[in-house]
């Protein structure tokens, strides 16, 4: 049985249960925990999922993970959980094949590889063979393995008591080291069997409560001596490892290297190489067959699948993510910009949920002197045009009723054609199949496809058809 606590609000979850689904196939129940309110969205989302509603007055990852343990665990023979952002690698049906054949394990643990909120590979776990090391690690601030990649029996869950939910970052620390006091039938696993997902905002990032916890679960393990020959074989251990870390082998850099000076160098540099240092060092996933122009393209993270293509004379600066489907396109002279999520700055600091980004999806175009101001996000879908010149997507203002800045998303759907100088502001959708006219004034949500937006504000002129609008059938994106 595998659980998942989560608010159902993360796009994440998405591959965190067909990890489950691919890897575990019918040998694994996957159970989400969520908010009552919450069931009904995830089942429509997701599918034929199995939900349970938290508990009611018990706050905390940990009192959700007890409640369903306690509820359904006694019927499964092995037991594990994961986070609604990390997922299984194809390692983890391994560890599941042996608890197949060896059913008096009581623990298997494997590595777990690190990827940032990019799905970037930014390191691997170190590990250890022997459990009863764990302790002994512990004292010197190292955890042997994360429960990403592990599988325990139900009868060691229930025999120790299941998670203290006093903790709120390292009941599951506790819990192993517990399980390493007892005498249990445990397999290590070389391998990464989980991908665990690094990113701001997350409990875990809260270093100073995870140390706190740490010290007083050191206290509660009555831990005073350091054994050091301990942590000199796993040191030994780990060195390719660290060598990985100190070489920058990629996928294991942790932080994009970007210094302004160095980016104007860059944007010069032949494009093979070019491409090689963006992906390496900034981090990027830029396919061989993409390509950037004498623009500069420095979000957070860049994406660029198949034949997509950035043109010369391009600015994108100061937002989180530019992603561009296969196939598709950013002409010339676009000033792309935005504002930084996870900032100390007061602006939007309200809006937890905003996002600045610019997602294109396949076979899409954005021609050229357009003004795109992603503060929030801007989703273009897949097919649609962006025509002519100096149109401008505003998704932020200032809100004179609060008195502060606000930001709205904006999204085109698929197949939709947006004519030249527009303005399309926070908050508004063009529905698939749509045509916005030019110097049209978008500034609200419409949901009704196969129709002619316009005016000042846009309002539906008119009625199209699928068959008369060849621009509706194309099956490339690029028009002639």
């Amino acid at each position: 049985m595998v659980l998942t606590a989560t608010l159902g609000e993360r796009e994440s979850l998405k591959r965190t249960i067909e990890s489950v689904r691919t890897i575990g196939g019918g040998d694994v129940r996957h159970v989400i925990i969520c908010p009552s309110n919450r069931i009904q969205a995830i089942k429509d989302k997701y599918g034929e999922i199995e939900c349970l509603a938290e508990p009611e007055g018990r706050k905390g990852i940990y009192a959700a993970l007890n409640y369903g343990f306690r509820k359904y665990g006694s019927e499964h023979q092995y037991l594990t959980f994961i986070n609604d952002d990390d997922y299984w690698l194809p390692g983890f049906a391994q560890i599941i094949k042996i608890i197949k054949e060896d059913n008096s394990i009581d623990l298997v643990y494997g590595r777990t590889r690190y990827v940032n909120e990019n799905n970037i590979q930014i390191g691997s776990q170190s590990c250890y063979p022997a459990i009863t090391a764990f302790i002994p690690l512990l004292q010197h601030d190292v955890i042997m393995f994360t429960q990403q990649a592990t599988l325990i029996k139900s009868s060691l869950y229930f025999n120790i008591g299941g998670f203290d939910e006093t903790y709120k970052l390292v009941a599951d620390t506790k819990f192993w080291a517990e399980a390493s006091l007892m005498n249990i039938k445990y397999r290590y696993l070389d391998k990464e069997c989980a991908a665990y997902m690094i990113q701001s905002g997350q409990l875990s990032s809260d270093h100073a409560l995870q140390q706190k916890e740490h010290e007083r679960l050191l206290k509660e393990l009555k831990c005073s001596s350091k054994i050091y020959l301990c942590l000199v074989k796993y040191r030994l251990l780990n060195i390719p490892l660290y060598l990985k870390r100190l070489l920058k082998v990629k996928g294991y850099i942790t932080k994009p290297y970007m210094m302004s000076w160095l980016n104007v160098l860059i944007v010069f540099l032949p494009w093979r190489i070019r491409r090689y240092v963006l992906n390496k060092y900034y981090l990027y996933d830029i396919a061989p067959s993409a390509k950037i122009g004498i623009s500069y393209i420095y979000p957070t993270f860049l994406k660029m699948g198949e034949g997509a293509h950035i043109g010369h004379f391009n600015m994108g600066i100061h937002l989180s993510k530019i992603i561009l489907g296969k196939n598709s396109s950013i002409a010339r002279g676009n000033w792309i910009t935005g504002f930084p999520v996870g900032t100390e700055s007061e602006h939007f600091a309200h809006d937890k949920n905003r996002k600045s980004e610019l997602i294109i999806g396949d076979e899409s175009a954005i021609t050229k002197n357009h003004h795109i101001d992603c503060t929030n996000a801007i989703h273009i879908g897949n097919y649609v045009t962006v025509a002519g010149y100096n149109s401008q997507f505003l998704t932020h203002s200032i809100d004179i009723y609060n008195n502060r800045q606000d930001s709205h998303p904006i999204s085109i759907g698929d197949y939709s054609f947006v004519s030249t100088g527009v303005k399309v502001l926070g908050g508004s959708t063009l529905p698939a199949y749509s045509v916005l006219a030019a110097g049209a004034v978008l500034n609200k949500r419409f949901s009704e496809e196969f129709r002619l937006y316009g005016g000042v504000p846009a309002e539906k002129k008119k009625i199209l058809t699928e068959e008369n609008v060849k621009y509706f059938q194309r099956s490339k994106g690029f028009v002639v």
